[in-house]
């Protein structure tokens, strides 16, 4: 038997696999087999950990969890062009472009873009 605080560990641990990988059947795998559990069990801690997100956005506005989620988005970004990496920059960027609509066709059908390179300290 799992204790309380194994398993917050272990939910802990799949987060940021999950951030850092994103999530597969590949990595359900292979967490279950780090963890010595079944794939199933895997997706019982993903599922309580997305109950988990739920729970803290309940009561906020979204508008309040989008600001959130861009702030964190741009760090994102920033670190990703410091370091060079261009391709997840580029997918962020489109991220970013959609949550905010700019994706979305305007007056005569053609896309409003605007896109702002983030700042760079040297």
């Amino acid at each position: 038997m799992t204790t309380k605080a194994e398993r917050y560990r272990r939910i802990a641990l799949l987060e940021r696999a999950i951030s850092e990988r994103g999530w597969s059947m590949q990595l359900e795998r292979v967490m279950a087999s780090e963890f010595g559990v079944t794939p199933r069990t895997i997706r019982s801690y993903r599922a309580e950990m997305i109950a988990g997100y739920r729970q803290e956005l309940e009561g906020q506005e979204l508008e309040e969890a989008r600001a959130e989620f861009l702030g964190r988005l741009r760090g994102h970004q920033r670190v990703a062009l410091s370091s060079g990496r261009h391709g997840p920059l580029a997918s962020m960027m489109n991220l970013e472009m959609r949550i905010l609509g700019l994706d979305q066709a305007i007056g005569d059908g053609i896309a409003g873009i605007m896109i702002v390179a983030p700042e760079v300290k040297t």
